[in-house]
């Protein structure tokens, strides 16, 4: 019988839409696309009652197991023998590891594989709407792509629209903060040349601005891979054409992010992507707090969640976050990001997820909110969230905590994510070998008492020896712990001794 009313059927694409060369170089970044597979279907199935359709490329590794793995954590009476949900859950696969979008490699007309699986996806659709369910296609940032391709499918697609990518750059982040107030680092206008970027650099050195951070304004460089930095703390004097010449010279030696990167091929993106410079904020405690919203499509402004990230690359590279925001500087990092939301409303943004990162500097007792930039897309803490408090059945609280009901009480719950856990040991571990290991073992996630570690991204273990992992815990200490133990019982599971 036909299910009725407000049931939800989700087609999930969650194409990463930057530089292509740069999901090249990225270690493991083109199957970016299935890190959220677990939360989609813990959100959607288990706990929407609803069904789902999740397209990825490369093709899911160990995919039937995987998902068995994430409907197991939320465990539902068999019915002869299977699961229920099993048959609201589809994996679309292409095999095709290039570092395309995988929005390009869904809709190329070229390749029958993709013909076949856009089929698919018409079906799903088609059924969903005569079984009287809502149907989405879900992404991750606003596209191209993926809009045109929800307008041909008749379905809403929840991002905003991508006439408004450019509200995500650099240079528009910096000048939307000033708009709301917000204080940002002392840094440059955009720059489109070398020469132009050497003229500005000068005049914060000038200004005694002499650690420096250069960033790519475009959207297309993600993970901080845009990113370089620059002392120039030796360079002296007050005649202003002898420091633009001293900055010149400086500025090939800059510290890129991506190591793959020479400086005559970064220079080479400055007047496509355009760049500003920054001062490397100093003080006795840097943090990296970031905001997630989302704008509704009544047009209201939702604060999602808060988290501290993690940052490898010189500071600069998302690698991890903890969930919530400290304390400390929480209730700023929640009142700036509701302002950025209802600037970008003011601006027409009528949907979608967006971030705002930040920097909290500390200088003895107090902490200093500078806002850093806009991310108009959701972000790497989303699926992380996404995960846990669906599992945990709750949202945070007016202090942008979770509690949650577990056998001793309502109690709170925190919890460390990481997108990066990673050992050259761990190349050729099969994911089943690891999900199997984590279910064996006291790690795994308990839906009573409602703690543990989850798994995803599991199919870049075979070929890049990394994986990802939500550890709940009761507290801050008890998730990093989680966090620890699931890498070293990685670790023991590669070298065949768990």
């Amino acid at each position: 019988m036909a299910v009725t009313g407000n049931r939800r059927a989700v087609v999930s694409v969650q194409s990463r839409e930057c530089s292509p060369d740069l999901l090249e170089r990225l270690s493991g970044s083109t199957l970016f696309p299935e890190r959220p597979v677990g939360a989609a279907i813990v959100a959607v199935v288990c706990r929407g009652g609803g069904s789902l359709l999740y397209l990825t490329a490369p093709r899911m590794i160990d995919a039937d197991r995987q998902v068995d793995y994430f409907l197991g954590l939320l465990p539902q009476e068999p019915v002869d023998g299977r699961d229920p949900r099993r048959d609201r859950v589809a994996i679309g696969s292409l095999d095709d590891s290039s570092p395309r979008w995988l929005s390009d490699k869904l809709l190329d007309p070229t390749n029958p594989a993709a013909t076949r699986l856009r089929e698919r996806v018409a079906d799903f659709v088609a059924a969903a709407r005569q079984a009287g369910d809502e149907v989405t296609l879900s992404y991750f940032e606003p596209s191209r792509n993926l809009q045109d391709y929800a307008a041909t499918l008749g379905v809403p697609g929840d991002q905003a629209d991508a006439g408004y990518i450019p509200l995500g750059t650099k240079s528009a982040g910096r000048d939307m903060f000033r708009a709301l107030g917000i204080e940002v680092p002392a840094g440059t206008p955009g720059c489109h040349d070398v020469d132009t970027l050497a003229e500005a650099v000068a005049d914060l050195v000038l200004a005694g601005r002499r650690r420096l951070v250069l960033k790519l304004s475009s959207t297309a460089y993600g993970a901080g891979m845009g990113n370089a930095t620059v002392d120039l703390t030796d360079v002296t004097g007050t005649d202003r054409a002898e420091v633009v010449a001293a900055v010149a010279k400086r500025l090939p030696g800059s510290r890129l992010v991506d190591g793959r990167l020479s400086w005559a091929e970064f220079a080479g993106l400055i007047p496509d992507a355009g760049i500003v410079a920054e001062e490397f904020v100093e003080a006795d405690e840097l943090r990296s707090p970031s905001f997630q919203g989302r704008v509704t499509p009544a047009g209201a402004v939702e604060c999602v969640s808060t988290h501290d990230q993690v940052l490898g690359g010189a500071g600069l590279t998302y690698v991890g976050s903890s969930f919530p925001a400290d304390a400390a500087y929480r209730a700023t990092v929640v009142e700036y990001g509701l302002r950025v939301g209802r600037y970008l409303v003011a601006q027409g943004v009528t949907t979608g997820d967006y971030g705002v990162d930040f920097i909290a500097a500390r200088r003895g007792d107090t902490y200093r909110v500078l806002g850093c930039e806009l991310n108009l897309r959701a972000t790497g803490t989303k699926h992380g969230f996404v995960m846990a408090s669906h599992l945990l059945d709750t949202v945070p609280d007016a202090d942008g905590r979770l509690f949650t009901d577990t056998p001793d009480g309502r109690a709170e719950r925190v919890y460390q994510a990481s997108d990066s856990i990673t050992d050259p040991s761990l190349v050729g571990l099969a994911p089943a070998r690891l999900i199997d290991a984590v279910e064996r073992s006291p790690l795994r996630y308990d839906h009573t008492r409602r703690t543990g570690t989850v798994l995803h991204m599991l199919s870049a273990l075979p070929t890049y020896g990394k994986f990802g992992a939500v550890c709940i815990g009761r507290d801050a200490a008890d998730a990093a712990e989680l966090m620890r133990a699931t890498r070293a019982l990685a670790l023991d599971v590669a070298a065949g001794s768990a």
